[in-house]
């Protein structure tokens, strides 16, 4: 399974098979006309999440009625989903999409909106079977999970997201164990944080900039192609899905006042989508390559002798300092008559001019 969440103008697509579903959009928010033998292309997805945001210009399919009104968060939930499994969403709007680039330009839109908002709230994470990653530009979101592993030790210590659906962890077909199982409950556990975190931090999202999370899912693939698409994990899954988000969208609802977009988009793999390219807060340093400095025909930057070698100098400046001052004060004020060798008259001449 695979989710972008995209914080900007809350917008939930449903999707089956290759579809965008629309699960909520503001009142204001308006729908074209798509035919089902004319999809849109993967890789303009990015332009139709756009042109609520007012963002795209070039007749966008979805659009806002108002000038004045945007969504103040956008939501994207791409899902990975075999081809044969049907995820049935309440949907607003379903549009049909052709999924030839795999991979939805989340990056461009991102961009798009942090050169034209102030310090507008970014998440991007991203689940595949390949890889874990969670970047984001906004200190909120410090601590969440960094890994898979980390969300199912957190889904052990509570797993509060599946009592919210009506659901047991101990009674499920799915095994946390299992590695499958496990990534999928973890991401589901992921969503739920993020959720957790918004509600924490609700005053500072009061502001002009729209909202951007991106969410890459890839647990429900995973488990219907372990255990096939009938198989009663499978469909426990598929229903676990669709519960959480159905949940998720809700709160999303209430944090934004009603004023998101969230949108939910299945696709047949995530091998080839886009990871953006920003610093995270929870990524380690990567190691910097070591530099032989001597092949340069440089000096070098630092030697264990140098704290004394500064400390010489600036003391010896210091005392210099202090004797030219006292010095010069003594020599501006002394009487040169008694205290100068230099203008001191000797008396025999003294008494030769005097007579």
């Amino acid at each position: 399974m695979k989710g972008f969440l995209v914080l900007l103008g809350l917008l939930v697509v449903q999707c089956t098979g290759q579809h965008l579903h629309v699960k909520h959009a503001p009142s204001y928010i308006v729908f074209q006309q798509q035919s089902s033998d004319t999809p849109v292309k993967s890789g303009d997805l990015h332009k139709v999440l756009a042109g609520p945001l007012g963002l795209e210009k070039s007749n966008p399919i979805i659009q806002s009625k108002s000038l004045l009104k945007k969504p103040k968060a956008n939501v994207l939930i791409t899902i990975a989903t075999h081809k044969d499994q049907q995820l049935n969403f309440d949907a607003l709007k379903i549009i049909p999409v052709d999924w030839t680039d795999s991979n939805v330009d989340v990056e461009h839109m991102m961009n798009n909106v942090e050169s034209k908002f102030v310090a507008p709230v970014t998440l991007d994470i991203v689940s595949t079977p390949a890889y874990f990653n969670v970047k984001t530009a906004t200190s909120m979101f410090q601590d969440l999970p960094s890994s898979l592993s980390s969300a199912r030790e957190r889904l052990i210590e509570n797993n509060s997201f599946m009592v919210r659906i009506g659901k047991k962890l101990h009674t499920s077909p799915l095994n946390s164990s299992r590695s499958c199982d496990g990534d999928l409950l973890a991401e589901m556990k992921i969503l739920d944080e993020v959720i957790a975190v918004l509600k924490k931090n609700s005053a500072s999202l009061d502001t002009k900039a729209p909202d951007l999370l991106s969410f890459t899912l890839s647990g429900l693939k995973c488990v219907v192609d372990k255990y096939g698409v009938n198989s009663i994990e499978a469909r426990e899954a598929k229903d676990i899905v669709i519960k959480h988000l159905n949940t998720v969208t809700e709160d999303l609802k209430a944090i934004y006042h009603d004023n998101v977009m969230v949108v939910l988009l299945t696709v047949p793999n995530v091998e080839g989508v886009q990871v953006r390219k920003t610093r995270s807060l929870m990524q380690a340093a990567e190691p910097s390559n070591q530099v032989d400095y001597s092949k340069l025909n440089l000096e070098i930057d630092w030697d264990q002798d140098f704290p004394a070698a500064f400390n010489i100098v600036l003391w010896i400046m210091i005392i210099l300092a202090i004797t030219v001052f006292f010095v010069a004060y003594g020599i501006w004020n002394m009487n040169p008559n008694l205290e100068s060798i230099l203008y001191r008259v000797p008396q025999d001449e003294l008494a030769k001019k005097i007579n």
